[in-house]
């Protein structure tokens, strides 16, 4: 899962820590790949494999097609309306102050789903190099989602240059797994292309919802961009580019080595490690997707944690760590609860993503359609606005039962809105203006 946040900048990642001093092309462009690119890429495409075989491909293909009009949509958004904290923040200067509330419990309503399927993935790579099985991915993954929770009961700040080197790690894995596995594929392994037909390529697109998160969070680092007028677009396109290139790198390989296997394995990159150079390969891959998996999980839980205390100020340390405790308290046991599913249940990692997906399509149907409100009208930003949250919605139709639960917390946020615009004596904030409103 990558970096999807409602208010604040890309956990883990801060500009004020990344750098003290202005930045060019392609040290931007190093920052925003580690902001997109998580351990998500080490499954996924596998994932998606097991639903569509080959022509998951073309799913692939087509969302990070997506991605494009999605991450220049964002950047617009950022420099129209620069006091809008993230997705929450556009929804709110576009649609009033109840789209910000949807967007925003959205968000804590599905990120907490994903954070067990992250401690899932690097719990499917131990598994893979140890022979290990079922219990032995869940009590990996509880293990990282306990790490999680404590540091950020503890509150202890993410550093961005370590960001950057678990980013570049991964990178390697990636690079230098397709160089040693590409020589052992066949492209017999491409038929048949479409085993489940269409029906099962759209399928294929939920489970790949996280290749197009992370790009409302990056647009928070334009102010560490040397001329960001000029940089941002270059940094942008460079990004699109080499995110594009590692998810090829994965996903191809995958099918041409693993051929029918690709969908059957939640470590696709340690299973063709161990075909190109055996265990040991495999128990590298495990390592990185371990310590990678726990990064991003601290990063998550801990942006939880944060939105639930940016309301109520506290001091001292005590205080603050009482009080991300009891702003975690609800999102513990939805974690607990996706544990449990995994464990007892047949619930997959693959079913896991899907559900943490249909919180993540709304809220970025919502986002993206504030650009169409916000910029200028017929304008390429506007234009790109148009096209992205046209895209994304066509992810609620294979979303369907899994937008049970945001439907269920929108009553919910509807409901105690109506109350409290009844009720007197209570107010409901008002949007943020956007630079334009301010500037009239």
């Amino acid at each position: 899962m990558t970096r999807i946040t409602a208010r604040a900048a890309a956990p883990g990642l801060h500009p004020d820590r990344v750098t003290e001093s202005r930045v060019g092309t392609v040290r931007g462009t190093a920052l925003f790949v580690a902001a997109i690119v998580g351990p998500g890429i080490l499954t996924l495409p596998a994932l998606a494999a097991g639903e569509a075989g080959p022509a998951s491909l073309v799913t692939l293909g087509v969302l990070l097609t997506v991605s494009a009009p999605i991450a220049f949509t964002f950047a617009a958004l950022n420099a129209a309306a620069p006091a809008a904290k993230g997705v929450a923040g556009y929804a709110t200067v576009a649609f009033g102050p109840l789209a910000g509330r949807l967007v925003s419990a959205w968000f804590r309503s599905g990120v907490p789903i994903g954070v067990p399927a992250l401690g899932l993935i690097g719990g499917g790579y131990v598994a893979e190099a140890t022979g290990g099985g079922k219990a032995t991915a869940v009590t990996v993954a509880a293990g990282i989602c306990a790490v999680a929770v404590v540091a950020s009961v503890l509150h202890r700040p993410g550093s961005g240059v370590l960001t950057l080197l678990l980013s570049a790690a991964l990178t390697v894995l990636i690079v230098g797994t397709a160089v040693v596995a590409l020589p052992h594929g066949h492209t017999a392994s491409l038929r048949p292309f479409a085993p489940g037909g269409l029906a099962a390529v759209a399928a294929s697109a939920l489970v790949l919802t996280w290749v197009l998160t992370g790009w409302e969070a990056v647009t928070n680092f334009t102010d560490v961009l040397r001329d960001p007028r000029r940089t941002l677009p270059r940094v942008t396109g460079a990004t699109l580019v080499v995110v594009a290139l590692l998810y090829a790198a994965v996903a191809v390989p995958e099918i041409l080595v693993l051929g029918p296997t690709a969908g059957g394995t939640q470590a696709p990159v340690a299973a063709m490690l161990r075909i190109a150079t055996g265990s040991a390969g495999a128990v590298l891959a495990a390592v990185i997707a371990v310590v990678i998996a726990t990064g991003n999980s601290i990063a998550y839980v801990g942006s939880l944690a944060e939105m639930g205390t940016t309301t109520r100020p506290t001091r001292g340390a005590r205080a603050a760590r009482t009080g991300r405790a009891s702003a975690l308290v609800v999102p513990v046991i939805i974690i607990a609860g996706g544990l449990a599913a995994a464990a007892l249940t047949s619930v997959s990692t693959g079913e896991l993503v899907s559900v943490c997906a249909g919180s993540q399509v709304p809220v970025y149907v919502a986002g993206l359609a504030a650009g169409i409100k916000v910029l200028p009208t017929w304008s390429r930003s506007w234009w790109s606005s148009v096209v992205a949250t046209a895209a994304v919605a066509l992810l609620l139709v294979p979303a369907g039962r899994y937008l049970l639960i945001p439907a269920v917390v929108a009553l919910g946020v509807v409901a105690r809105y109506a109350y409290q615009c009844r009720s007197p004596g209570v107010r409901t904030a008002g949007p943020p203006r956007s630079r334009a409103e301010q500037d009239a």
